[in-house]
């Protein structure tokens, strides 16, 4: 049986789902992916996720059924984390949100590039406001996987803001300390700021609170973000996301430059995790982020000392039975994971 749907997902979509929505501009094929989840299809046949008590972990104190997340991003209104859970993820990420509504950037502000199955995106953080989305988590049922809210904004009042109208609706927060599209974390005061960040969302909610770490590839940045990390955790956050988007110039979009993401960042994961995770003297539980795809990269990252990991561009690009062959992959592979 668990061959067989796999066959299948591997059959419809690159021959039909990926051609249709590659035919499309990148944000008018997520518009299509977003509005085809607020129809109440089997997400959870076409996902095809395993159920194996031997995939159930623990992230900071959230019981998860796998440890395959949705990374921030894809549901930036918080309006489809439920059908996004029915397709088997053991939690999903929503937004990222910020107290005031945000535009964004001008567009084109995303590119694909598809030999890297890979993305540049200048977003800008668009989303509804902490309000809007608020709403939509109050009228939507919390679904079969974990819900975390990813919280991004320069000023401390307006996190702490966000903080109190969604901490009730989640079962946990992620701080985005390193988006590449807003400006607070590019200046020298950018430690002292997190420190603060954290300090303020500890001392009004015990629920786990995840920092999102920047990427790094030279020494020096290796040295910052350690540093960051061990900030964080002398903070009291419960764990840390590594790695957002690494910044980088692309003339495709308005602003020149974005947030690179997917397979092009893989070679920096495992050794990012794996830095983090010996800086921090294993003490807190990493989510591994950046050009996950496959179950052997799952593995790869556990291995390096991650609890779980969050996947986006395979989704773009593999489709959603994707959750499937990552927590059927993993199954199969028998890997004793680190929450357990």
């Amino acid at each position: 049986m668990m061959g067989t749907m796999a066959t299948r997902r591997v059959r419809w979509y690159p021959a039909i789902g990926r051609p249709l929505f590659f035919a499309l501009a990148p944000e008018s094929s997520h518009r299509l992916a977003t509005a085809l989840l607020g129809v109440p299809l089997p997400w959870a046949r076409i996902g095809g996720a395993t159920t194996d008590p031997a995939l159930t972990t623990d992230l900071g104190g959230i019981a998860l059924r796998n440890p395959i997340g949705l990374a921030a991003g894809f549901d930036k209104s918080c309006r489809h984390l439920g059908a996004l859970g029915e397709l088997g993820f053991g939690y999903v990420v929503g937004g990222t949100i910020t107290r005031a509504a945000r535009a964004g950037n001008p567009a084109p502000r995303i590119a694909r590039s598809r030999r890297r199955r890979s993305m540049v995106n200048a977003m800008g953080l668009p989303n509804p406001g902490a309000d809007a989305a608020a709403a939509s988590l109050r009228r939507r049922a919390r679904g079969p996987a974990r819900r975390i809210v990813s919280l991004a904004d320069e000023a401390l009042d307006d996190v702490v803001s966000s903080l109190e109208l969604l901490e009730p609706l989640v079962d946990g927060l992620e701080l985005n300390a390193s988006c590449p599209n807003v400006s607070w974390g590019r200046d020298g005061d950018n430690e002292s700021h997190l420190r603060s960040l954290v300090d303020a969302v500890r001392a009004r909610t015990p629920k786990p609170l995840f920092v999102k770490l920047p990427p790094f590839v030279t020494d020096t940045e290796r040295e910052v973000v350690l540093t960051l990390a061990g900030i964080a955790r002398d903070a009291g956050a419960t764990g840390l996301t590594c790695s957002n988007t690494r910044p980088v110039a692309d003339a495709r979009l308005s602003v020149g430059r974005g947030g690179l993401s997917g397979r092009a960042l893989w070679p920096l994961t495992t050794r990012i995790v794996a830095d983090v995770h010996a800086a921090t003297a294993g003490e807190l539980p990493i989510n591994a982020c950046g050009g996950v795809f496959t179950a052997d990269d799952v593995a790869t990252c556990l291995e390096a000392g991650a609890t779980t990991v969050q996947i986006y561009s395979a989704l773009v690009y593999e489709g959603p039975g994707v959750v499937g062959d990552l927590t059927s992959g993993l199954a199969q592979r028998n890997v004793v994971l680190r929450g357990r």
